[in-house]
């Protein structure tokens, strides 16, 4: 993805893939299509970054994704770091989940 090459991760997603936002609304992505196009729209305006920590339990992993700078509009960071709980079915990643901070992060992934 760093590379602008989405293919691994279309690879990674269901067809049937959800990603949803900190606070659910229209703006959710109700496919793997819709998924894809917001992270080529995303990295077409120069989304950057670094993952922080990764922690699995199950078939949930929370990713701490540190932005590289912030972007008007979005959600708060939680000590600059965002948050997303990736939920797994049959290897493949099923859900996004975005989350407000990390607490709310390992809730929702069962670690907290």
């Amino acid at each position: 993805m760093a590379r602008g090459d989405l293919d691994a991760m279309e690879a990674a997603l269901a067809p049937d893939a959800r990603w949803r936002a900190v606070e659910d609304g229209p703006w959710n992505c109700r496919s793997r299509a819709e998924i894809l196009e917001v992270m080529r729209g995303n990295l077409a305006r120069g989304l950057a970054g670094e993952i922080d920590e990764v922690l699995t339990t199950g078939h949930r992993t929370v990713v701490a994704f540190r932005p590289a700078r912030q972007w008007q509009g979005a959600w708060p960071l939680d000590g600059g770091i965002r948050y997303v709980v990736l939920t797994a079915r049959h290897g493949l990643i099923a859900e996004m989940k975005g989350c407000a901070d990390r607490a709310a992060a390992l809730q929702y992934a069962g670690m907290g």
